[in-house]
């Protein structure tokens, strides 16, 4: 999640860009759900939010595979706050709210966002963590008693990756991001700094992405989760590099997990 100097309080924005509340999916369309987190220590801003919030409400994904799709975008209305216990109350019932508002229907692919301050480039994570929350959240809680304690108490493993329902949860999958998702992340976005990444920090950027993992594992779904890390910058022209960075990412999931999946 990037600087973790004093604390401050937790702010709820009210949501920005164009990309409200949505109803019901077709069962034609792609669905995507898109989390970005809130203030947090001495980031007073989080640009997360600000790019997922800057997104369009949807867009027409053109493949040779299964023909043009309707790709449907569902921005989680206010920024998750960076705590451990929020993360993992909330995150199962904003997924039931999904599923409710769309005919009981899981996102096909999810998106959580988060901010890596140091950071000057993009990344997207490749593994989530079990263990090891020892930096205190905005509540100064670590995340032993609301993650590592209860998943190992569940037989969790301490590495979750993405990948289908069928696969080893811990093993290279064809959903785990590598060169050639890389490459077909880079064409939508040529412009911009984008690597994998193996690291997502044991903070609450790792914490969420393991929780979503987790869930997906638990419902025997595929673990159709990815972690997007940004830079920190909160400017006009960060966030937009930010919305087209996003939604690179989102069409190399359709490209490389949708289309390859009905290849």
């Amino acid at each position: 999640m990037g600087d973790y100097g004093s604390g401050v309080p937790s702010l709820h924005p009210v949501p920005v860009g164009n990309n409200p509340p949505q109803s019901s999916t077709s069962p034609n369309e792609i669905s995507v759900l898109i989390t970005g987190f809130g203030p947090f220590k001495t980031n007073l801003v989080n640009a997360s939010y600000l790019i997922a919030s800057s997104l369009p409400s949807s867009f027409t994904f053109p493949s040779d595979k299964v023909g043009s799709r309707r790709v449907s975008l569902h921005v989680h209305p206010t920024p998750i706050p960076v705590a451990y216990a929020t993360v993992r109350e909330s995150l199962p019932l904003i997924m039931e709210e999904f599923a409710a508002s769309n005919g009981g229907r899981r996102p096909d692919l999810i998106i959580h966002i988060g901010i890596a301050s140091p950071r000057q480039y993009y990344s997207v994570e490749t593994l989530a963590h079990r263990d090891d929350y020892i930096i205190t959240d905005v509540e100064g809680r670590t995340g032993y008693e609301y993650g590592e304690k209860l998943w190992r108490q569940l037989g969790l493993p301490p590495i979750l990756i993405p990948g289908r329902a069928t696969e080893n949860p811990s093993s290279p999958s064809c959903y785990q991001p590598e060169e050639q998702f890389l490459d077909t992340w880079r064409s939508f976005a040529p412009k911009s700094d984008l690597r994998i990444s193996k690291d997502a920090g044991h903070y609450l950027c790792d914490f969420i992405f393991y929780t979503s993992l987790s869930l997906a594992l638990q419902h025997g779904h595929d673990r159709n989760v990815l972690f997007l890390h940004v830079p920190g910058g909160s400017e006009d022209a960060d966030i937009e590099e930010g919305r087209v960075v996003a939604l690179a990412l989102i069409k190399s999931m359709v490209a490389c997990w949708i289309d390859k999946k009905h290849a």
